[in-house]
């Protein structure tokens, strides 16, 4: 019996067969990490795009938008949100953990002060609660990416 068999969470480095649902490190190429293009890489960023969509109309024709303008705004909040995080999501292994969670704390942060200034609220609530939300986004994506990396390597 090999010796590495008694140890657990031993990483088998050779090549050979791989469990089915195993975790395999960012494929590199000599220009870098080769960028997501899996289902989740546009499937996530589509449905989080309409769901914007559809919440931006409804708040705004809450809140004084005409018919067209509501849809309007739904239209370029869900354009811009979906393109930002579909990059975000395509681009996850060139980054490094600290700059994906800053960049997901960004786009949710902003993307919840925008939602609570259509809503109605003023800018400096506006402006805290994006903040606010951005910041925990921003943290607990890190502690999820960073705990995640420190896993895969045990």
């Amino acid at each position: 019996m090999p010796a590495h068999s008694i140890l657990p969470h031993h990483v088998h480095d050779a090549p050979g067969p791989v469990p089915r649902g195993a975790h395999l490190p960012a494929r590199r190429t000599e220009a870098g990490p080769v960028p997501d293009r899996s289902r989740a890489a546009w499937a996530v960023p589509a449905c989080v795009g309409a769901v914007l969509f559809l919440y931006t109309v409804f708040l705004s024709h809450d809140n004084g938008f005409s018919q067209a303008g509501g849809w309007l705004l739904g239209l370029a909040v869900a354009v811009i949100a979906t393109g930002i995080g579909y990059v975000l999501v395509r681009e996850r292994n060139a980054m490094i953990p600290e700059a994906r969670a800053l960049s997901y704390g960004v786009l949710a942060g902003v993307t919840i002060g925008f939602l609570h200034s259509v809503s109605g609220g003023t800018w400096l609530r506006s402006l805290g609660i994006g903040l606010a939300c951005g910041v925990l986004v921003g943290l607990l994506s890190y502690d999820v990416f960073h705990w995640n990396e420190r896993h895969e390597h045990h």
